[in-house]
């Protein structure tokens, strides 16, 4: 008698049962790992939230400081009647006063800035009422506005012993007053520095800061014959000196202009169109005025 065994199904069945051991392994380890990935990122959303509140409630009660320097104290604000401003600076000032004298109206000024459903909903221990204020400071015997807050995030799935997570957030602003902030330190040079020189004539009324001032520095042409016909840079004719041209003029002597200037001169030396420039600290100029075409910079 003979026996056979078939063994094919045999090896199918003990297959199909290792793929099953394997994926009740497996299976779980990736549902963990994704619903802790989930948690994270709705963790960091929770974070960004929560910052976006402080620090908008953080830089509108900023805003509202520079109008409370006005007042004596916190106190002296609150009871004052805002109306004279507009609506939204009536509702931050509120804030700023009420929140100087009692951290506890922090919470409420956040609160107005958060969607407190989702806040409930992100796992924060205890919901919008978990979340603690005493550590800010609001106008505290200076011009900061420090927000903290602390909260506990519940773990989902507690693995490992982990227990709730303690988190904390900050925001710290100065206040919009116009104070100016104390230098950290400062830096003293030695002031070797020259003082400015300037350029005066003997018989002059005004200071030069260029030597080369067309009124000071003059460029003197010799033309032959009287210039009238002639015109200066500015476009003006030119006259006789009444210095130098007293006797009458020959039509075809040798005269003496200036380019700016609008007389000519029988004399090259004349004292009209002669300068003798000196330089002189500014400090030593006097009631002279500065030359209106080169002491305007």
């Amino acid at each position: 008698m003979k026996l056979i065994f078939n063994t094919k199904n045999y090896k199918g069945k003990e297959i199909s049962a290792s793929l099953t051991v394997e994926a009740s392994l497996v299976l779980p380890l990736f549902l963990f790992f994704f619903i802790s990935l989930l948690y994270f990122m709705q963790l960091f959303l929770l974070q960004e939230e929560l910052q976006k509140a402080i620090t908008e409630t953080g830089l509108s009660m900023a805003r509202a400081a520079y109008f409370l320097s006005d007042f004596h104290d916190a106190k002296d604000a609150e009871e004052s009647d805002f109306s004279m401003f507009n609506e939204e600076l009536q509702d931050e000032l509120r804030e700023l006063t009420v929140a100087a004298v009692n951290n506890v109206f922090l919470k409420y000024a956040v609160a107005g800035r958060l969607n407190s459903d989702g806040i409930k909903n992100l796992f924060i221990a205890g919901g919008f009422e978990g979340i603690r204020f005493d550590d800010s400071m609001v106008l505290h015997g200076c011009d900061d506005i420090d927000i903290v807050i602390r909260y506990r995030v519940r773990i989902p799935l507690s693995v490992f012993g982990l227990q709730d997570m303690n988190m904390i957030q900050r925001v710290k602003l100065r206040g919009w007053n116009g104070h100016r902030l104390s230098p950290l330190y400062t830096i003293t040079e030695e002031d070797n520095e020259e003082e400015a020189k300037v350029y005066v004539t003997e018989s002059g009324t005004v200071y030069h800061c260029q030597r080369s001032c067309s009124h000071i520095s003059l460029s003197i042409q010799s033309v032959t014959g009287k210039p009238t016909w002639q015109r200066n840079n500015n476009g003006g004719k030119y006259y006789p000196c009444e210095a130098c041209c007293i006797e009458e003029a020959s039509d075809s002597g040798i005269y003496y202009i200036t380019s700016y200037g609008d007389r000519y001169h029988m004399n090259k030396s004349c004292s009209k169109i002669k300068r003798t420039v000196k330089e002189i600290p500014l400090s030593e100029a006097g009631d002279r005025l500065p030359c209106k075409r080169c002491g305007r910079h």
